[in-house]
């Protein structure tokens, strides 16, 4: 096959030499500067573009690379910023795979909560806006916080949680709305669900419980997860089969997020992709399932690798993780390393001495990344509350 890969990262998991067999199929690439030297020998065609996050000229580099290297029959985006490019591609030169419409639907949170209420899911209620003036209007219609968020955003970059009886004109002044929404502040805990699918089942799925939330993370507080079993974590993973068919995903990974209020489940947002941070890299320790493999082998037309073990869905053991956010503007002096100190930590990643926090950092290039896995729920989250209490750290700014 001819596979174009629409890439914008330069870390491990942009190793595709990993996922494809370069010397079976011809692999073109639209590509970051940084990430050619990743790039295997043997490739088809490759077009390095300024900003991957132009969509017009990624179309237009697909197109050389169609031209080059001949007739494109897969196109892949791992990143859920590029997926829409990805179905522009797939439409602009007749490659199978997700049109627009079907992406839209996994990233634009209007369309996407429009779609799951008129199947009877519970979702937050929300609007689409365009100015402070849409958020004031919708306020006064719903008592209680509101959240007013990109529709085609994530992991909360961009989001405002905005009081009752605070002015959103305040909040949002100078904020660009016209790609936004709000929706109702809807309390309790989140979980999130991270699986795979194929040919419209779930041949793995995992239930997890955040520690605080990503919101709170693009704020500065360290943010945990929790893998969960029992009645709880079934219903869960239930509820999010029941969104991941309403939507029609039958093949390939999702990350979706619901909230746990005192009176039901509520779905909060779904992405089809692989989930963020270090989702990947705890289900493939711990559950022996490499998510972006799979999703290669699926879109190819291949059948996933994922392990009965893993397949069955019962939890055996229990993974987590602990992320702790840049201190932006300031420059690493110092740092303890807490392998062997900390029962159940398994993995960490740290940043070295004299790293500067820019805050292009993402989930990366952060204070510290921690790994887990355990026999229960509460032995990794009590394993996550002594890390972030042990870590110790020296700032300049």
């Amino acid at each position: 096959m001819h596979i174009l890969i629409i890439n914008r990262y330069s870390d491990d998991f942009a190793d595709y030499g990993r996922y494809l067999d370069h010397t079976r199929h011809r692999v073109s690439y639209v590509t970051i500067a940084d990430h050619v030297p990743m790039i295997p020998p043997g490739t088809g065609h490759v077009e390095v573009v300024e900003d991957v996050r132009d969509a017009d000229s990624v179309v237009a580099a697909a197109s050389r690379c169609h031209v080059a290297a001949g007739t494109l029959q897969a196109v892949l985006a791992p990143s859920e910023f590029d997926l829409l490019t990805a179905a522009l591609v797939r439409e602009k030169l007749g490659v199978p795979g997700p049109d627009t419409e079907a992406t839209s639907l996994f990233r634009d949170k209007v369309r996407m909560k429009a779609a799951l209420s008129a199947e009877g899911v519970r979702v937050p209620r929300f609007r689409a806006v365009r100015s402070p003036e849409d958020v004031v209007a919708f306020a006064a219609e719903h008592p209680g916080p509101v959240v007013a968020k990109p529709r085609g955003g994530a992991a909360s970059v961009g989001c405002f949680i905005i009081a009752e009886g605070k002015d959103p004109r305040r909040v949002l002044a100078g904020r660009d709305l016209s790609d936004y929404e709000v929706e109702e502040f809807v309390e309790g805990p989140i979980w999130h669900v991270d699986g795979l699918r194929y040919r419209g089942e779930d041949i793995f799925t995992l239930s997890s419980r955040y520690l605080d939330t990503c919101h709170g993370f693009s704020q500065g507080r360290w943010l945990g997860s929790a893998a969960q079993g029992g009645p709880e974590a079934a219903a869960v993973s239930r509820f999010a089969a029941r969104c991941l068919d309403a939507l029609g995903l039958t093949d390939g990974p999702y990350h979706l997020e619901v909230i746990e209020h005192r009176d039901g489940l509520v779905f909060l947002e779904v992405g089809a992709r692989v989930g963020g941070g270090e989702i990947p890299f705890v289900v493939r320790d711990v559950y022996a399932v490499d998510l972006f493999a799979d999703w290669f082998r699926i879109a190819l037309g291949e059948p996933p690798a994922v392990p009965p073990t893993a397949a069955g869905g019962a939890v055996r053991e229990y993974a987590g993780f602990l992320m702790l956010p840049e201190p932006v503007g300031s420059t690493l002096l110092s740092r303890t390393s807490l392998l062997g100190q900390i029962p159940h930590l398994y993995a960490e990643d740290l940043p070295e001495p004299g790293h500067v926090f820019s805050g292009d950092g993402g989930y990366e290039s952060i204070l510290g990344r921690f790994r887990f896995r355990a026999s229960s729920p509460q032995e990794v989250e009590e394993a996550i509350r002594r890390t972030v209490d042990a870590y110790r750290y020296e700032l300049s700014v």
